[in-house]
């Protein structure tokens, strides 16, 4: 008997993922044969017939998806890279500009659309472009900066491209592709090839993970701050404390969370003050505006009704959430 449908398209998505495509395709082809009506299970369908280099059953798996509903960017992203893969770039454009249209803020979109047009000597150029957008919306994925150096290259763009690879190391310095591609690069213009240290990589990724928490870190004190006040008037009580409470654990999840990326990054992530003072600046910013905002919520339990604590706090977060919006445009 074949798992519960959605434990199968989950389990497949592991397996993709891993490199396994067969394996979830032989997984969700019993699970697709028992509820034929599921669409999320034909996108994963495809997207390990893709992953697997058969881009004719991946593309039937992406229009059955399409008919049925659901997730409809997704079934059109990889439709359009069926299409792409079976060299009819036409059609692929046209459903990756669909899907771009469709879903006009999601980088992933943008991703596929240079990833078709790049394979079409006639859109190299506007892959370019395209990239270009998908990085500027999501500047901390690293996918976003591969497929743009990917596509500079082709044109033979190589600062572009060199610049791209650069950045998408910096987010991933695992990945091995980018980093024989920015080799390459550096070939062609007659620069030696790069050597990170261990220590360095490790630096650039606690960074590359740093910046991002600390722009979720910063909206939720700034927004987080005026809510608790409204949420005290005319006079806090310990149940304001209570949200002033959750607030502070939801705080300390996003701190935590690139603390668990393995111990090197966890020790590169004690020294990237030193070698960052913009992290230095904004780590004490949130640092003292969390400080306070725990005193005040001990106070409020303790039966205290002052609010200065808290203005305080939202002072100091946002003096830290300036600081990380003009590192984010700077």
């Amino acid at each position: 008997m074949s798992e519960p449908i959605t434990t199968a398209v989950v389990r497949a998505a592991e397996l993709t993922a891993s490199g396994l495509p067969h394996r979830a395709i032989a997984l969700l082809r019993p699970a697709l044969a028992a509820d034929p009506l599921h669409p999320e299970a034909w996108c994963g369908l495809a997207a390990a017939h893709l992953d697997a280099g058969e881009p004719d059953p991946a593309l039937e798996a992406a229009k059955r998806a399409l008919v049925l509903g659901g997730d409809q960017s997704w079934a059109q992203r990889l439709t359009a890279l069926a299409l792409s893969e079976l060299g009819r770039h036409t059609e692929a454009a046209v459903a990756a500009r669909e899907c771009a249209r469709r879903a006009p803020g999601d980088w992933r979109c943008l991703v596929v659309l240079a990833e078709v047009l790049a394979a079409d000597p006639g859109g190299r150029r506007e892959a370019v472009a395209v990239a270009r957008e998908a990085t500027r919306l999501a500047p901390e994925q690293a996918r976003t900066f591969q497929v743009l150096g990917d596509a500079a290259l082709r044109v033979r763009d190589w600062g572009t491209a060199e610049h791209a690879y650069r950045t998408a190391l910096r987010l991933d310095p695992s990945a091995e592709d980018v980093r024989a591609n920015l080799a390459t690069v550096r070939r062609k213009r007659g620069a030696p090839a790069p050597t990170a240290s261990p220590a360095a990589e490790a630096l650039a990724a606690a960074h590359a993970l740093v910046w991002p928490a600390f722009s979720r870190l910063a909206a939720v004190l700034v927004i987080g701050g005026p809510l608790l006040l409204l949420a005290g008037m005319p006079r806090p009580t310990p149940a304001t404390g209570a949200l002033s409470g959750a607030l502070v654990l939801l705080c300390a999840v996003i701190v935590l969370r690139p603390a668990a990326r393995g111990r090197a990054v966890r020790r590169a992530l004690l020294h990237l003050p030193r070698h960052r003072p913009e992290v230095a600046v904004v780590a004490t910013a949130f640092g003292l505006a969390l400080l306070v905002l725990v005193g005040w919520t001990a106070a409020l339990l303790l039966g205290a009704s002052t609010v200065q604590p808290l203005v305080v706090a939202w002072l100091c977060a946002l003096a830290g959430g300036t600081v990380v919006v003009l590192g984010r445009t700077g």
